[in-house]
């Protein structure tokens, strides 16, 4: 019986080792070190990810332990997290130490990856592939992050190459291979444990059928090997995905990942369409018949996508860039599989200009090194660490507090010697207390992304004299003074301040039957005035659409209201955001006590608002809640300028780091 051409295909590239011409092996070695490096640079800095930390914090002395507080409570198969613990009980925790295998794993992938597509496609799709996996972000900083990505792209790919090489073959060493990789990829994370599924099922129609029976015993043994981790498995399938921090995709999921894929380039966006144009052209030019190609794409490379999308938007989220990193290469290999027919002459400029491009994109457009090797945990923990040494300066992050704890049993600090407040999860007015019975002379504030927006306007209304900002992804690190300082930083795009001796302007609407009365608890020669809120609720108004306010995306609007209250329900500082009748953003900031006077805050990040904000109108006013005693001096509304790159893995850049 005749062979169809792409069996005969696979038989030719299953007998060497490395398949390919001496040239395009060059070639290959040379992509594999470009990757190595791209990996590898500065090795000793790069620092652990909010994930890698939650990870290591679950490993424990004992074996049974790990597995039943660090595996049984996580959203993952057990292989990853077993594995670091043999890992770090025999070389320790250091960032390189920890990350070293994984980043040799994704190196390895990009090996088995391209034997896999020479197999289906020929060595130039197979050069263009590994020349782009070799250097997108997307599979460099997967493969520098020590959690299941890099592994279970590796474990996936030693799959797809077993597999590939036993329909070409039919050895019992590859089909030992192919059940091996779909063990591991099964133990390593749930979305490999789908790819696995559907790979091991394709397998099923194309091996020949005087080998089916040994390719259904081998997949009987991946499913005898997989029943331990069965229990665990439903238990998870009970969990509520990641809907407490992530949220279902929407129709913009796909075109800002196909934009992340193109290094929110327009010049790499041209390369990858020229690739996929010149595939397209080729394929219908020479009407090639692509055999199981097809198939496998869309099978292996759209499926999980595809089934990701609809659980996140069904059941629960669980769509990331990273869950589809596994099914990623195999979308390359149907889109760009026309790519085969290009003069061979041509394949090795081709995917050198892409890897060049690719590589010229990441470190400018963008600037991967810059934003992932700074922490924002790092650089809280530092900032505490170096308070400790300076007298007068007080200590107050808002961090996860094992992450606090991790880093300082990292890094061997002596605990005894430092003193900090963690504002995580505490109530501003909280805050606002421990600020207002300090007596340091300075303020080093730490903030991360989930921190509350309105810490830095808090701390800047009792320590006004900004030292230090430095803005980092997802986070920032701010040094306050209560007294003038010789190079003050102002970080304000934008303010406006209304008090009763002051109004004016066609911004602010005070009711004009708004009472002023004098300050006679002030202690001041000239008592202020006050606005005297008893017996209402609104008085002080301002309303004005957000694009005359904040100009970028990750701008923060900051309400300060100064005041004093006595007995009653309270006063509150009340800011919101709308269009057309409908709010889309309310926050009210109130005091939490009564007979008290001092400041109220609150703040509208951008950052995190549909369209950040523009097109809907500002509304920041005074509420007296009940019409009890109330007296107001002052309301302020300001701009501070956002950080640029508070989510700059996963968007683009919002302009230049101005507070490095």
């Amino acid at each position: 019986m005749n062979k169809p051409p792409w069996r005969e295909q696979l038989v030719a590239a299953a007998k060497p080792m490395l398949p390919g011409t001496a040239v395009q092996r060059m070639a290959l070695l040379g992509l594999l070190l470009l990757a190595t490096v791209l990996r590898c640079w500065n090795l000793a800095q790069v620092p652990y990810t909010h994930d890698e930390i939650s990870a290591l914090l679950r490993i424990f002395p004992g074996l049974g332990e790990t597995i039943r507080k660090g595996v049984a409570i996580d959203a993952h198969p057990p292989g990853v997290q077993l594995f670091e613990w043999a890992w770090t009980r025999l070389f320790g925790m250091d960032e390189a130490v920890v990350k070293l295998p994984f980043i040799l794993m994704s190196i390895l992938a990009l090996a088995l990856l391209y034997r896999f597509a020479f197999a289906w496609c020929g060595g130039t799709v197979a050069l263009v592939i590994t020349a782009l996996l070799a250097t997108l972000q997307y599979t460099v900083m997967y493969g520098q992050i020590a959690r299941p990505y890099a592994a279970g792209l590796f474990t996936t790919a030693l799959l797809a190459d077993q597999l590939t090489r036993y329909l070409g073959s039919g050895s019992r060493k590859a089909l030992v291979g192919m059940a091996l990789g779909a063990v591991l990829s099964a133990y390593t994370h749930h979305f490999a444990l789908l790819l696995a599924g559907l790979m091991c099922t394709t397998g099923l129609f194309l091996v020949i059928a005087e080998k089916r029976r040994s390719y259904l015993v081998a997949c009987g043994a991946v499913l005898l090997a997989y029943l331990p981790n069965v229990p665990l498995f439903l238990g998870q399938l009970g969990y509520a995905g990641l809907g407490n921090w992530l949220s279902p995709p929407t129709a913009q999921w796909i075109p800002d990942y196909l934009w992340w894929l193109a290094h929110c380039s327009a010049l790499f966006a041209a390369v990858w369409a020229l690739l996929l144009l010149g595939s397209a052209l080729l394929r219908i030019r020479h009407r090639e018949t692509s055999g199981p190609v097809w198939a496998i794409t869309l099978a292996w490379g759209l499926l999980p996508l595809v089934i990701g999308y609809a659980y996140s938007l069904w059941r629960a989220p669980v769509l990331q860039y990273s869950v589809v990193l596994f099914s990623f290469p195999y979308l390359l290999l149907g889109t760009l599989a026309g790519l085969r027919h290009l003069r061979t002459a041509w394949a090795i400029p081709v995917a050198g200009a892409t890897a060049a491009v690719a590589v010229f994109t990441l470190t400018t457009t963008r600037k991967y090194y810059e934003v992932f090797y700074r922490s924002p945990y790092e650089a809280a923990v530092k900032g505490i660490v170096d308070a400790a040494d300076q007298p007068g300066r007080m200590a107050l992050v808002d961090v996860p507090p094992e992450k606090v704890a991790f880093y300082l049993l990292h890094w061997n600090v002596d605990t005894a010697r430092v003193r900090f407040h963690n504002a995580r999860n505490m109530p501003l007015p909280q805050v606002a207390d421990l600020l207002q019975a300090s007596r340091s002379a300075s303020v080093f504030l730490g903030t991360t992304s989930g921190s509350a927006p309105e810490l830095a306007a808090l701390v800047q209304s009792f320590f006004p004299f900004m030292e230090e900002r430095h803005d980092m992804e997802e986070g920032q690190t701010f040094v306050f003074s209560g007294t003038p300082v010789r190079h003050e930083v102002e970080d304000r795009a934008w303010a406006l301040m209304i008090t009763p001796e002051a109004v004016g302007g066609e911004e602010w609407k005070v009711d004009a039957s708004l009472p002023a009365v004098r300050d006679t608890m002030s202690g001041r020669g000239v008592a202020p005035l006050r606005w005297d809120f008893t017996g209402r609720e609104f008085g002080v108004l301002l309303e004005l659409p957000v694009y005359q306010v904040a100009k970028r995306d990750n701008d923060v609007i900051e309400a300060r209201l100064d005041a004093a209250i006595g007995a009653g329900k309270g006063l509150k500082l009340v800011t919101e955001l709308g269009t057309g009748g409908k709010t889309t953003f309310y926050r009210n900031q109130g005091f939490s006590q009564r007979d008290v006077q001092g400041s109220l805050v609150s703040a509208i990040p951008l950052s995190d608002l549909p369209g950040h904000g523009q097109g809907q109108r500002l509304r920041v006013y005074v509420w007296n809640e009940g019409g009890g005693p109330a007296w107001v001096s002052s309301l302020e509304v300001a701009v501070r300028e956002g950080n640029p790159w508070l989510y700059g893995l996963f968007q683009p850049l919002k302009g230049p780091l101005k507070y490095p």
